[in-house]
Protein backbone atom coordinates (compact mmCIF):
# COMPACT_ATOMS: atom_id res chain seq x y z
CA UNK A 1 0.00 0.00 0.00
CA UNK A 2 1.48 3.36 -0.93
CA UNK A 3 0.56 5.84 1.56
CA UNK A 4 0.31 9.98 0.42
CA UNK A 5 0.93 13.16 2.39
CA UNK A 6 1.28 16.65 0.96
CA UNK A 7 4.91 17.30 2.92
CA UNK A 8 7.40 15.45 4.48
CA UNK A 9 9.34 16.53 7.28
CA UNK A 10 12.52 14.92 7.97
CA UNK A 11 13.85 15.76 11.56
CA UNK A 12 12.05 15.73 14.72
CA UNK A 13 14.10 18.53 16.30
CA UNK A 14 12.67 21.31 17.87
CA UNK A 15 12.76 23.07 14.28
CA UNK A 16 11.11 20.00 12.10
CA UNK A 17 8.68 19.42 14.81
CA UNK A 18 8.02 23.26 14.85
CA UNK A 19 7.45 23.23 11.34
CA UNK A 20 5.23 20.12 11.27
CA UNK A 21 2.62 21.54 13.12
CA UNK A 22 2.97 24.88 11.85
CA UNK A 23 2.20 23.06 8.53
CA UNK A 24 -0.62 20.71 10.09
CA UNK A 25 -2.54 23.55 11.51
CA UNK A 26 -2.47 25.45 7.42
CA UNK A 27 -4.44 22.26 6.67
CA UNK A 28 -1.31 20.20 5.13
CA UNK A 29 -1.15 16.66 5.59
CA UNK A 30 2.31 15.99 7.34
CA UNK A 31 4.61 13.16 8.19
CA UNK A 32 7.27 13.47 10.42
CA UNK A 33 10.19 11.49 10.53
CA UNK A 34 13.37 11.03 12.26
CA UNK A 35 15.92 8.40 12.82
CA UNK A 36 15.97 8.35 16.56
CA UNK A 37 12.85 6.33 18.53
CA UNK A 38 10.65 8.27 20.79
CA UNK A 39 10.27 8.51 23.60
CA UNK A 40 13.65 8.43 24.25
CA UNK A 41 15.80 7.92 27.57
CA UNK A 42 17.61 11.31 26.71
CA UNK A 43 16.49 14.63 29.03
CA UNK A 44 15.66 17.57 26.26
CA UNK A 45 14.30 20.74 27.49
CA UNK A 46 15.10 20.50 30.85
CA UNK A 47 15.15 24.36 31.29
CA UNK A 48 13.87 26.63 28.80
CA UNK A 49 15.40 30.18 27.87
CA UNK A 50 12.77 33.22 27.59
CA UNK A 51 13.16 32.98 23.65
CA UNK A 52 12.28 29.13 23.66
CA UNK A 53 9.39 30.03 26.03
CA UNK A 54 8.31 32.84 23.36
CA UNK A 55 8.78 30.18 20.57
CA UNK A 56 6.49 27.93 22.23
CA UNK A 57 3.92 30.80 22.98
CA UNK A 58 4.35 31.77 19.25
CA UNK A 59 3.64 28.04 18.49
CA UNK A 60 0.26 27.89 20.72
CA UNK A 61 2.53 25.02 22.39
CA UNK A 62 3.32 26.81 25.54
CA UNK A 63 -0.18 25.73 27.57
CA UNK A 64 0.64 22.29 26.79
CA UNK A 65 4.51 22.44 27.61
CA UNK A 66 3.54 24.26 31.12
CA UNK A 67 0.40 21.00 31.84
CA UNK A 68 3.50 18.83 31.72
CA UNK A 69 6.35 21.05 33.67
CA UNK A 70 7.71 19.35 36.89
Amino acid sequence: MVETCDVVVVGAGPGGSAAAGMLARAGFDVTLIDRSLFPRDKTCGDALTPRAVAALSDLDLLDAVRAHAI
